[in-house]
């Protein structure tokens, strides 16, 4: 048996559309002057260049035979990843928008993605990597399981941090007449740092560092690891499973609901290593809920649960 992936162009273009509107709403900020959109244009030249590269970056080639399978970079062929089959964990099927992904677990974290948006024979290669069995990999009692951040939800974080740097430096450097910052400048930068600005804290404050153990959950966020807050993981009333509808993938998230509220959001997109964290946890889902972002962000912000 060889079987070698197929690329969808249909679903690869809608997803390449996806990355490149970002960068160009920041065309959106320009503020008139020459100097202005220049260094709008060059920014969202970069940022362009970037979006392209993580697109790139991520078509890969998939070969399987009956024990192995080769994971290939297209744009770069020289960078090879070869599994055996029996090495993965498990594998999990999720349902998407119009679509369906498969996930290799490879040492409890996502290792391989297969999708059928971008992959023309996806039928094909899911029934070739059926044959990979589930395997223990949960955590044991007496051995403390920590979370992984996903690349992606770190980059996410640096460009959405140099994104709210730049609207909010840029009327500054504008507007300095004589050398003084004037208050035609001070006010903008003003106005754009109280609407960008409280977005990257809650992004910071919401991102935790996660540590289960011995029926104990730890988080530390990333814009205060100096505080840490201790769960029993029996104090939880019950957990959900939360997901909000998008058009290429839908966002997945783990609730753990005490006294009537939210008290820890597990985002799949997150954690590199959601699975095992899931399971570590051992609280089955009671339900699960679709939720909009707007819905969500209310729960995020403390408002008791009505489930």
């Amino acid at each position: 048996m060889l079987i070698t992936s197929k690329f969808n162009s249909k679903g690869l273009w809608l997803e390449l559309i996806m990355y490149l509107l970002a960068p160009l709403t920041l065309m959106t900020f320009s503020l008139g002057s020459r100097r202005a959109i220049f260094v709008t244009i060059v920014v969202a030249g970069v940022l362009l260049a970037i979006a392209l590269c993580i697109w790139a970056f991520r078509l890969k080639t998939i070969v399987v035979t009956d024990k192995e399978l080769e994971v290939k970079h297209t744009c770069l062929p020289f960078l090879k990843r070869f599994y055996r089959l029996t090495e993965f964990d498990s594998y999990i099927i999720e349902e998407e928008e119009n679509g369906e992904s498969i996930y290799l677990l490879y040492q409890g974290k996502r290792a391989v993605k297969l999708s059928s948006k971008i992959y023309e024979n996806y039928a094909e290669l899911k029934e070739a990597l059926s044959s990979i069995e589930l395997k223990d990999w949960g955590a044991d009692a007496s051995r403390a399981v920590d979370s992984a951040f996903a690349k992606s939800h770190l980059f996410g974080l640096f460009l959405w941090c140099f994104f709210s740097l730049l609207v909010v430096v840029i009327p500054v450097t504008e507007y300095i007449e004589d050398g003084q910052v004037t208050m035609k400048s001070y006010l903008l930068s003003l106005m754009l740092g109280i609407v960008f600005l409280p977005i990257l804290f809650y992004l910071l404050s919401s991102s935790k560092r996660l540590t289960i153990w011995r029926g104990y959950l730890e988080a530390k966020s990333l814009l205060s690891p100096w505080k840490t807050n201790y769960y029993a993981l029996c104090d939880f009333d019950f957990a959900l499973e939360v997901v909000t509808p998008s058009q290429f993938e839908n966002e997945k998230s783990l609730w753990l609901i005490r006294d009537n509220k939210l008290a820890i959001s597990i985002p799949k997109s997150v954690y590199a290593n959601y699975d095992v964290l899931e399971h570590a946890i051992g609280i089955v889902p009671s339900d699960t809920i679709k939720m909009s972002y707007f819905k969500k962000l209310k729960y995020h912000l403390g408002k008791a649960t009505d489930f």
